[in-house]
């Protein structure tokens, strides 16, 4: 008797813990990555007078982190891939987080159009690192928008970051170190300032890979202890 064969397609997504929530991603394309869940490490504390916006949430882990972490009660996440923004709603409505948590299909770049100044007193983002023009693209359209200014460059980034935080409000990103002196120049191009500073080693002998920041209208860079993993 000939033996049955299984056509079934193995599942596309898989189904992990974040803290206490449930978290969908895609098998395959951009996931999760150690350096959201140091960005979102970044930014605390937060008051739960905040209100925070994530430029590219991808699947929308930041702001499960910032539910879990803060009493944060105003969170919105942004994403421009219909994909990812569809799982990023997923993961708020199966964890009941629908009243503190808010997820947007639309290009960054458009916000200035659709919010105030200053809407927000805290703008994060995990942008794309590859600089548009250079490296390889990745052949798959969710990687190449989530790794490659493929959507806006830098400049876009704190450009609309500058007007969603308005003169009061934060702004952190993670960047990987090559990009370090690039950044903080078009950060005072926009007219803010560079607040705090943290380098992030992959090992102890081995030279930075990345870099947290913290950005604003006023303050004094602080140079953090740099964080080995």
């Amino acid at each position: 008797m000939p033996q049955k064969v299984d056509t079934t397609e193995p599942p596309q997504e898989t189904f992990e813990k974040l803290g206490p929530y449930g978290f969908i991603q895609k098998k395959k394309g951009q996931r999760l990555t150690q350096d959201t869940i140091l960005l979102a490490e970044f930014l605390l504390p937060l008051h739960d007078t905040d209100s925070v916006i994530d430029l590219g949430t991808g699947t929308g882990a930041i702001p499960l982190m910032l539910a879990w972490r803060t009493g944060v009660s105003r969170i919105e996440g942004v994403e421009v891939d219909g994909t990812a923004a569809s799982i990023a709603k997923r993961n708020v409505e199966a964890n009941n987080l629908t009243s503190r948590i808010s997820i947007i299909k639309k290009d960054f770049r458009d916000l200035p159009g659709l919010c105030p100044e200053g809407a927000f007193s805290v703008v994060v983002s995990n942008p794309p690192y590859v600089k548009a023009g250079s490296g390889r693209v990745s052949p798959m359209r969710e990687r190449a928008v989530a790794r490659g200014e493929v959507m806006g460059d830098l400049r876009d980034l704190i450009r609309v970051s500058s007007y969603l935080a308005g003169r009061d409000g934060r702004i952190f990103y993670v960047f990987p170190v090559l990009r370090v002196f690039e950044l903080i120049d078009e950060i005072k191009k926009m007219g803010l300032k560079a607040r705090r500073l943290k380098l992030v080693h992959t090992k102890p002998d081995k030279t930075a890979r990345l870099f947290l920041i913290e950005a604003g209208r006023t303050g004094v860079l602080k140079v953090e202890e740099p964080l080995f993993l």
